[in-house]
């Protein structure tokens, strides 16, 4: 790329806060765990900084038990416990007799920004009784510093 090539990309792109991107693998028994102990997906970015929620895809590796039991799952702060996106049905993901992809948006109304909080996956209903298979989870966030 030349010198003038570079300068432009430069400025096109000043100012714009890049989306990031975390890859989170949840292990059966934290699945059947997430309602009482949820998974820390992003930590907390620092004092002044704060979070925006983009997207998560999911993938179910089915482990040959069914998932039963629990409930939606959602992505909140971790200390403000504030939802920051939509909910995935566990009929749509966890609770599904074989392999299974989902995507989870932001929620499409106004979020109150936790500063200097991270955020996590959980099951705000009920624990899952039984079952077996991994959770890979795929977060798209960007992180805004106001200092």
């Amino acid at each position: 790329m030349s010198a003038r090539e570079k300068k432009w990309f430069r400025n096109v792109w000043a100012g714009v806060t890049p989306i990031e991107y975390v890859t989170i693998r949840l292990t059966s028994a934290e699945i059947l765990l997430i309602y009482t102990t949820p998974k820390k997906l992003v930590d907390a970015p620092g004092a002044g900084k704060i979070i925006e929620f983009v997207s998560a895809a999911f993938f179910l590796d089915h482990g040959g038990t069914d998932y039963a039991g629990g409930g939606n799952l959602v992505i909140q702060h971790i200390t403000a416990n504030t939802a920051v996106s939509g909910v995935t049905a566990s009929g749509d993901l966890i609770n599904v007799s074989a392999d299974a992809y989902n995507v989870m948006p932001a929620l499409s109304t106004d979020v109150v920004a936790a500063v200097n909080d991270g955020l996590e996956l959980t099951n705000a209903s009920a624990v899952h009784t039984t079952g077996d298979g991994l959770l890979t989870v795929h977060v798209a966030y960007r992180i805004h510093d106001f200092n």
